[in-house]
């Protein structure tokens, strides 16, 4: 090969434009995916929010309730999480008495985890803010485990693939002070 024909191939510009895609492609379908991937959890997390919501304003809104009547909140506040899978879904649901700044547990119930024991401190106390000494107060803790299509993809450039997301939410009684349960 000669100088001149180096020269010619050096100063060649076809394909560069092919080259230039082969580069930036792969850049852009992470940044597309990834997109798409904190889109969907944060979708999952505004009905993480709703499912929290829905289950405490339901019981606060009663001043009796029955172990099934809770068990079917839990349930259809689960379901609100739909379509997504409620397999990794934890529902603790607490009434909670303050007496004199104390807080202990009254009741607890909870969907596909363990409620919290009657007469102990709660695990997730009410905020100093929300407290008002001698009444109750109805918190739900919801852990959730989201994980994706592209969780594996996700793995490459994070600690772990899937996100583990809760949300809490506290209400208090609305006909009375106290919510009592029955069988």
């Amino acid at each position: 090969m000669n100088r001149s024909s180096l020269t010619s191939a050096y100063r060649d510009e076809r394909g560069v434009s092919a080259v230039e895609f082969a580069l930036i492609v792969p850049v852009i379908l992470i940044l597309l995916i990834g997109m798409v991937y904190i889109n969907e959890a944060l979708t999952v997390h505004r009905k993480l929010r709703q499912v929290t919501f829905a289950a405490a304003d339901l019981v606060a809104q009663q001043d009796k309730v029955t172990e099934a009547d809770v068990t079917l909140t839990l349930a259809g506040a689960a379901s609100l999480l739909s379509p997504y899978d409620t397999a990794s879904l934890k529902l603790v649901l607490s009434i909670i008495a303050v007496d004199n700044g104390n807080q202990s547990i009254v009741w607890s119930r909870a969907y596909q985890a363990t409620p919290e024991s009657p007469g102990n401190a709660p695990a997730f106390p009410v905020p100093d803010n929300l407290v008002l000494d001698g009444v109750q107060t109805v918190a739900v803790r919801a852990d959730y485990t989201y994980s994706s299509i592209f969780s594996d993809l996700a793995q490459l450039f994070t600690k772990g693939g899937d996100l583990a997301m809760a949300d809490h939410m506290y209400e208090r009684p609305r006909i009375s002070e106290k919510i009592t349960i029955s069988p």
